[in-house]
Formats: C-alpha cells, sequence, structure tokens
C-alpha cells in the first residue's frame, strides 16, 4: 500500500457522523463505519479504503478507536445487543460542535483526560486542567497535593496521533526537549493503538 500523506476521513469526520448517526437511532460499530465508507465513495470514489483490504482494515481500526474516545468521554453510551447510542452530554456536544469535534472538545470532559492520564500511566485529579494543575482553592487554604504533571508537549505528541497526524508533523525544533517529550506522546499512542488491535 503506497504511503497515505492524508488520513481518511480524519477523527473529527468519524466523531460528528457517529454522533448524528446516533442522535437519530442506536447503531452499531458496522453501521457506522457503512455510513463513513458511503461518504467516503461519494467525494473519493477510488479511495483505498473502499478496495484495498490493508487500508480498510486500518480504517475499522480507525472507527473502533473513535468510537471508544465518545464512549470515555460520556458522548455515547452502550445500549445492548451491540449497540451504542448518544448522551445528553453528546447531544449538547453536537448542539455546540455542529461542524466536528476533535480532541480539544474531547479535553474538555474529565472523565476523557483520566482516560488518557491512565494510558500513560500517569495519576491526574479529574477536575485537573491540561497541565495538571488545580486552582488554589477560593477560601485561601491550601491546594490539594498537585498529582504528576501531564507535560503538554506529551499530549500534544498523544493527541496528534489520535487525529491521524504523521511523527512529521512535530511542530517543535528538533534540538529542544519539547521535541522529544511530543514525540514520545506521539509514539506512545501508536503503541497503545497497536496493542488494542491485537
Amino acid at each position: 500500500m503506497p504511503f497515505q500523506t492524508e488520513v481518511r476521513p480524519p477523527s473529527s469526520t468519524i466523531m460528528l457522523t457517529a454522533l448524528r448517526m446516533l442522535a437519530m437511532q442506536p447503531a452499531d460499530k458496522h453501521r457506522v463505519g457503512e455510513r463513513l465508507l458511503q461518504d467516503l465513495a461519494r467525494i473519493a470514489p477510488k479511495a483505498a479504503e473502499l478496495c484495498d483490504p490493508a487500508a480498510r482494515a486500518e480504517f475499522d481500526r480507525r472507527v473502533v478507536i473513535d468510537l471508544r474516545r465518545l464512549l470515555v468521554s460520556g458522548l455515547i453510551r452502550r445500549v445492548g445487543d451491540g449497540l451504542l447510542g448518544i448522551t445528553d452530554r453528546g447531544r449538547e456536544a453536537l448542539k455546540e460542535n455542529p461542524e466536528g469535534l476533535d480532541d480539544t472538545v474531547l479535553m474538555r470532559y474529565p472523565e476523557f483526560r483520566a482516560h488518557l492520564a491512565r494510558r500513560r500511566g500517569l495519576v491526574i485529579d479529574p477536575a485537573a486542567g491540561l497541565d495538571g494543575a488545580i486552582e488554589p482553592p477560593a477560601d485561601g487554604g491550601e491546594a490539594p497535593m498537585r498529582k504528576a504533571p501531564v507535560v503538554r508537549e506529551l499530549q500534544e505528541g498523544f493527541i496528534a496521533f489520535l487525529d491521524g497526524q504523521t511523527a512529521t508533523d512535530n511542530p517543535y525544533e528538533t534540538d529542544t526537549q519539547a521535541f522529544i517529550t511530543w514525540e514520545e506522546g506521539y509514539w506512545e499512542a501508536a503503541g497503545i493503538a497497536r496493542n488494542e488491535m491485537a
């Protein structure tokens, strides 16, 4: 299979399509994938995902990962017999983001932030911000003990992989710690994705 510089469809499209479908009626992961392939066939009838088994397998893997991300975030839920349904939170997210969802939206939800942290073996209070910091209490008392902080570059690299970017999309200068940390996050996400499909 030739190297692809573009990931079709992107995670934001997969998640948006899933939420729109599930807002109408429950569906399983296969039905969500079929709908995405129908949409892809209309705009790119010669897309590899439509004719190449390896590209199709990668596409199916990405659909499962993105549905899992919606489940973790509480935007969809299992409704039985392999079916998924939208939650009130999912309806609200769809209303607020009618053009698509990405990790910047999912990071608003403490469950998703905690999920990413658990995947990395870090312990983060779900009430913490993106960097793991907790604001001091308004009453002037002592802030709770801080957990191991999440390095922003590590998170950015992790999210970049989930969004279908390549390792060459690292935005940092190559001779910096930020570059190395971003790469660690990227390859960590890649390893998790490989293990989930094994």
